[in-house]
């Protein structure tokens, strides 16, 4: 999913390559044929846009919070000074740092050995895949993983393993990209071979951060389709928007805006799936 840059994003964005360019206008609009609709390359990263859009957005909607924002507070409310978690697909990130200093009990798996190197918050981090988690039954009382569900292919086996690695009533925190969003749409039907040039452009986001995506999960049919087999319980499933991944300037922010309120009628649309549930 393309979200919010990681701590390595460019703070400056190089010309389109021409062969991507369809056409210009005044030299300033490209269209980008694979997604369908006209769109200005930004001089500067748009994820800079992204969080000026989201204020305004704050402003229009009292009360709102973006889908990580809302995956952090839930996360944090839920550790303690005793509190065992394991962060599936840790990478390097830092946004957990403030929740996960309330305890040195913090574990980390990511298959990027350089990515998890880099990784200053976490205490035991451990090269390997989610579907073999090299721990013991009933080991964790949280298990946490943002951004990670669009990118598994066998997510059956995923939480088989995390239910067999959780403690009885522990629970699993997720952060995922909706299926149904048109933003995804936009995404899945983009060529692959364009995938790291618009998550640069447009977002900030680096090659070297962009994985494949299968989305086999990402609806909330599948994930109660998935989880409720297995023994999970839910406990929530929140459905959030977010109009500022399209924001690129203020047309397209008041469309996004418009868009935000349709699926105030229909959320099962809306772009995060942030998911609590317990073994």
């Amino acid at each position: 999913m393309v979200g919010t840059p990681t701590e390595s994003s460019e703070q400056q964005i190089s010309p389109a390559p021409r062969a991507l360019i369809a056409q210009r206008i005044e030299g300033q609009w490209p269209l980008l044929s694979s997604v369908g609709f006209w769109v200005r390359i930004p001089d500067v990263p748009t994820f800079m846009n992204r969080q000026y859009y989201q204020e305004e957005y704050k402003k229009l909607k009292p009360g709102w919070q973006d889908g990580q924002a809302m995956y952090c507070a839930i996360v944090d409310s839920l550790i303690e000074k005793d509190t065992k978690i394991l962060d599936i697909g840790c990478g390097y990130r830092n946004v957990m740092k403030t929740a996960y200093s309330k305890t040195n009990k913090t574990y980390g798996i990511d298959p990027n050995k350089k990515a998890l190197a880099k990784n200053k918050i976490i205490k035991n981090k451990i090269v390997c895949q989610a579907e073999n988690l090299p721990f013991p039954d009933n080991f964790f009382d949280l298990v946490v993983s943002a951004w990670v569900l669009e990118h598994l292919e066998n997510p059956s086996v995923v939480f088989k393993e995390i239910y067999r690695v959780l403690k009885p009533r522990g629970k699993v925190i997720f952060l995922t990209p909706n299926a149904w969003n048109y933003t995804i749409w936009m995404i899945r039907m983009t060529p692959a071979k364009f995938h790291a040039f618009f998550a640069r452009k447009l977002y900030g986001i680096q090659k070297h951060d962009i994985f494949p995506k299968f989305y086999k999960i990402n609806s909330v049919k599948r994930i109660n389709q998935t989880l409720k087999p297995i023994g999970f319980k839910k406990v929530k499933l929140y459905l959030n928007g977010d109009p500022t991944y399209i924001s690129f300037n203020n047309f397209f922010f008041k469309l996004a805006c418009f868009l935000e309120d349709l699926f105030d009628k229909f959320p099962s649309a809306r772009v995060h799936l942030i998911g609590i549930y317990e073994k």
